[in-house]
Protein backbone atom coordinates (compact mmCIF):
# COMPACT_ATOMS: atom_id res chain seq x y z
CA UNK A 1 0.00 0.00 0.00
CA UNK A 2 1.60 3.26 -0.90
CA UNK A 3 1.30 5.99 1.25
CA UNK A 4 1.99 9.88 0.42
CA UNK A 5 2.06 13.26 2.81
CA UNK A 6 4.03 16.36 2.17
CA UNK A 7 5.61 18.38 4.60
CA UNK A 8 7.78 21.56 3.66
CA UNK A 9 9.72 23.25 6.05
CA UNK A 10 10.91 26.95 5.20
CA UNK A 11 12.76 29.50 7.30
CA UNK A 12 9.42 30.47 8.81
CA UNK A 13 8.31 26.81 9.02
CA UNK A 14 5.26 25.59 8.85
CA UNK A 15 4.83 21.79 8.28
CA UNK A 16 1.92 20.52 6.43
CA UNK A 17 0.77 17.53 7.86
CA UNK A 18 -5.21 17.48 12.17
CA UNK A 19 -7.66 16.02 24.97
CA UNK A 20 -8.20 16.41 27.98
CA UNK A 21 -11.70 16.24 26.77
CA UNK A 22 -14.40 18.58 28.22
CA UNK A 23 -14.12 21.87 26.19
CA UNK A 24 -12.50 20.80 23.33
CA UNK A 25 -13.87 22.41 20.34
CA UNK A 26 -13.71 22.80 16.79
CA UNK A 27 -15.58 25.01 14.39
CA UNK A 28 -16.01 23.87 10.84
CA UNK A 29 -15.59 27.73 9.18
CA UNK A 30 -15.89 29.07 5.72
CA UNK A 31 -12.35 30.05 5.61
CA UNK A 32 -9.24 30.78 8.27
CA UNK A 33 -9.25 34.51 7.41
CA UNK A 34 -9.44 35.44 11.20
CA UNK A 35 -7.64 34.98 14.29
CA UNK A 36 -10.11 33.27 15.76
CA UNK A 37 -10.29 30.42 13.00
CA UNK A 38 -7.04 29.38 13.10
CA UNK A 39 -5.62 32.13 10.99
CA UNK A 40 -2.47 32.40 13.69
CA UNK A 41 -1.73 28.79 12.85
CA UNK A 42 -0.74 29.28 9.16
CA UNK A 43 2.58 30.36 7.99
CA UNK A 44 2.37 34.31 7.23
CA UNK A 45 -1.65 33.79 7.52
CA UNK A 46 -1.57 32.22 4.20
CA UNK A 47 -4.18 29.30 3.95
CA UNK A 48 -3.28 26.62 1.31
CA UNK A 49 -4.51 27.18 -1.95
CA UNK A 50 -4.92 25.53 -5.69
CA UNK A 51 -6.08 21.85 -5.05
CA UNK A 52 -8.89 22.67 -2.58
CA UNK A 53 -12.16 21.15 -3.52
CA UNK A 54 -15.21 22.78 -2.42
CA UNK A 55 -16.49 19.82 -0.62
CA UNK A 56 -13.60 19.88 1.52
CA UNK A 57 -14.65 21.23 5.03
CA UNK A 58 -12.31 23.93 6.43
CA UNK A 59 -12.07 22.97 10.82
CA UNK A 60 -10.55 25.34 13.16
CA UNK A 61 -9.85 22.77 15.68
CA UNK A 62 -9.79 24.53 19.45
CA UNK A 63 -9.73 23.45 23.15
CA UNK A 64 -11.53 25.58 25.48
CA UNK A 65 -12.49 28.02 23.08
CA UNK A 66 -9.00 28.68 21.89
CA UNK A 67 -7.48 28.11 18.28
CA UNK A 68 -5.31 24.86 18.78
CA UNK A 69 -4.71 24.23 14.62
CA UNK A 70 -6.11 24.42 11.48
CA UNK A 71 -7.51 21.75 9.21
CA UNK A 72 -9.40 21.26 5.60
CA UNK A 73 -10.93 17.49 5.66
CA UNK A 74 -12.38 15.24 3.10
CA UNK A 75 -15.38 13.98 4.67
CA UNK A 76 -15.68 11.55 1.39
CA UNK A 77 -12.23 9.94 2.10
CA UNK A 78 -12.66 10.54 6.11
CA UNK A 79 -9.16 12.02 5.79
CA UNK A 80 -7.17 15.31 6.63
CA UNK A 81 -5.62 16.88 3.57
CA UNK A 82 -4.17 19.71 5.10
CA UNK A 83 -3.24 20.21 8.74
CA UNK A 84 -1.26 23.62 9.88
CA UNK A 85 0.22 24.22 13.60
CA UNK A 86 2.29 26.05 15.86
CA UNK A 87 5.15 23.94 16.84
CA UNK A 88 6.09 23.85 20.16
CA UNK A 89 9.08 22.38 21.73
CA UNK A 90 8.42 19.40 23.74
CA UNK A 91 10.16 16.43 25.74
CA UNK A 92 9.28 14.32 23.06
CA UNK A 93 6.54 11.99 25.41
CA UNK A 94 3.22 10.76 23.46
CA UNK A 95 0.79 11.17 25.54
CA UNK A 96 -1.95 8.23 25.17
CA UNK A 97 -4.04 8.75 28.17
CA UNK A 98 -6.67 11.20 26.05
CA UNK A 99 -10.15 9.55 24.42
CA UNK A 100 -10.27 10.56 20.98
CA UNK A 101 -12.99 12.67 19.63
CA UNK A 102 -14.84 13.31 16.77
CA UNK A 103 -16.04 16.54 14.99
CA UNK A 104 -20.26 17.04 15.46
CA UNK A 105 -20.72 19.72 13.14
CA UNK A 106 -19.26 17.34 9.55
CA UNK A 107 -22.46 15.48 10.18
CA UNK A 108 -24.77 18.88 10.59
CA UNK A 109 -24.15 22.45 10.55
CA UNK A 110 -26.67 22.32 13.02
CA UNK A 111 -24.69 20.20 15.84
CA UNK A 112 -22.42 21.43 18.52
CA UNK A 113 -19.20 23.38 17.46
CA UNK A 114 -17.28 21.75 20.16
CA UNK A 115 -15.28 18.63 18.83
CA UNK A 116 -16.61 15.26 21.28
CA UNK A 117 -15.50 12.15 22.68
CA UNK A 118 -16.55 9.25 20.78
CA UNK A 119 -19.85 7.75 22.53
CA UNK A 120 -19.28 4.47 24.20
CA UNK A 121 -22.74 2.97 21.99
CA UNK A 122 -21.08 2.05 18.50
CA UNK A 123 -24.71 1.92 17.20
CA UNK A 124 -23.97 5.89 17.97
CA UNK A 125 -21.36 5.95 15.21
CA UNK A 126 -23.60 5.43 12.50
CA UNK A 127 -24.78 9.19 13.01
CA UNK A 128 -21.45 10.16 11.58
CA UNK A 129 -19.63 7.25 9.86
CA UNK A 130 -20.75 8.79 6.50
CA UNK A 131 -18.49 12.23 6.65
CA UNK A 132 -16.05 11.23 9.10
CA UNK A 133 -13.56 7.78 10.15
CA UNK A 134 -14.87 6.62 13.40
CA UNK A 135 -13.51 4.31 15.81
CA UNK A 136 -14.92 1.33 14.05
CA UNK A 137 -12.50 1.97 11.16
CA UNK A 138 -9.07 1.03 13.18
CA UNK A 139 -10.52 -1.41 15.58
CA UNK A 140 -8.55 -5.32 14.96
CA UNK A 141 -6.70 -3.60 12.38
CA UNK A 142 -2.93 -4.32 13.32
CA UNK A 143 -1.65 -3.42 10.10
CA UNK A 144 -2.45 0.36 10.66
CA UNK A 145 -1.49 2.96 13.20
CA UNK A 146 -3.37 5.98 14.12
CA UNK A 147 -1.01 8.65 12.26
CA UNK A 148 -1.43 12.28 13.55
CA UNK A 149 -0.91 15.41 11.18
CA UNK A 150 -0.41 17.75 13.98
CA UNK A 151 1.35 15.07 16.30
CA UNK A 152 1.17 15.41 20.26
CA UNK A 153 5.30 15.14 20.42
CA UNK A 154 5.56 18.83 18.83
CA UNK A 155 3.01 20.13 21.53
CA UNK A 156 4.00 21.29 25.13
CA UNK A 157 0.74 22.31 26.82
CA UNK A 158 -1.69 19.47 27.80
CA UNK A 159 -4.23 21.42 26.54
CA UNK A 160 -2.46 21.53 23.18
CA UNK A 161 -1.73 18.21 22.93
CA UNK A 162 -5.32 17.00 23.96
CA UNK A 163 -6.70 18.58 20.92
CA UNK A 164 -4.63 16.34 18.79
CA UNK A 165 -6.77 13.28 19.88
CA UNK A 166 -9.14 13.89 17.20
CA UNK A 167 -9.53 11.49 14.12
CA UNK A 168 -9.84 14.78 12.48
CA UNK A 169 -6.52 14.58 12.77
CA UNK A 170 -5.13 11.51 11.82
CA UNK A 171 -4.78 9.39 8.61
CA UNK A 172 -3.81 5.77 8.51
CA UNK A 173 -0.46 4.92 8.18
CA UNK A 174 1.20 1.32 7.64
CA UNK A 175 2.60 0.17 11.21
CA UNK A 176 6.07 -0.34 10.03
CA UNK A 177 6.21 3.30 8.55
CA UNK A 178 4.25 5.28 11.01
CA UNK A 179 6.90 3.84 14.11
CA UNK A 180 9.59 3.99 11.67
CA UNK A 181 10.00 6.92 9.09
CA UNK A 182 7.39 8.88 9.66
CA UNK A 183 8.49 9.02 14.22
CA UNK A 184 12.19 9.70 13.47
CA UNK A 185 11.29 12.49 10.86
CA UNK A 186 8.46 13.58 13.91
CA UNK A 187 11.63 14.08 16.16
CA UNK A 188 14.53 14.97 13.63
CA UNK A 189 12.17 18.22 13.47
CA UNK A 190 11.16 18.45 17.16
CA UNK A 191 15.27 18.15 18.44
CA UNK A 192 15.88 20.45 15.35
CA UNK A 193 13.36 23.18 15.54
CA UNK A 194 12.13 26.38 17.86
CA UNK A 195 8.91 27.23 19.80
CA UNK A 196 6.94 29.35 17.36
CA UNK A 197 7.94 27.54 13.69
CA UNK A 198 4.85 26.87 11.18
CA UNK A 199 4.40 23.20 10.34
CA UNK A 200 1.87 22.35 7.94
CA UNK A 201 1.38 18.67 5.73
CA UNK A 202 -0.68 18.21 3.10
CA UNK A 203 -2.33 13.81 2.01
CA UNK A 204 -3.10 12.88 -0.86
CA UNK A 205 -5.26 9.66 -0.50
CA UNK A 206 -4.02 6.31 -1.97
CA UNK A 207 -6.26 3.16 -1.14
CA UNK A 208 -9.25 2.07 1.10
CA UNK A 209 -7.92 1.96 4.61
CA UNK A 210 -8.61 -0.03 7.66
CA UNK A 211 -11.49 -1.83 8.18
CA UNK A 212 -12.43 -2.12 4.21
CA UNK A 213 -14.56 0.84 4.41
CA UNK A 214 -15.40 2.59 1.31
CA UNK A 215 -13.85 6.22 1.74
CA UNK A 216 -11.28 5.77 4.31
CA UNK A 217 -7.93 5.70 2.26
CA UNK A 218 -4.50 4.99 3.20
CA UNK A 219 -1.98 7.89 3.19
CA UNK A 220 1.33 8.14 4.12
CA UNK A 221 4.57 10.83 3.58
CA UNK A 222 6.88 12.22 1.33
CA UNK A 223 8.96 14.00 3.59
CA UNK A 224 10.37 16.87 2.19
CA UNK A 225 12.38 19.98 3.62
CA UNK A 226 13.41 23.78 1.81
Amino acid sequence: LVLAKHFSITAGLSLLKTSLIKGVQAGVVSDFSHAERCKDSLYMGTPPRGYLSNAFKKICQRYEDKPRYATVYDPRRHIPIFSAYTFKKSDGEKKVDFPWMFEPQLASEKSSSNMEPFPQSTSMHMNFEDTQAVLEDYADVVQYERGQLNPDEHQADPLDKASTYSLTNVVPQIREFNLGPWAEHQDIIRLRYHRGHHLWTHDPPQQHGPGGRAGVHVVGLLLHGV
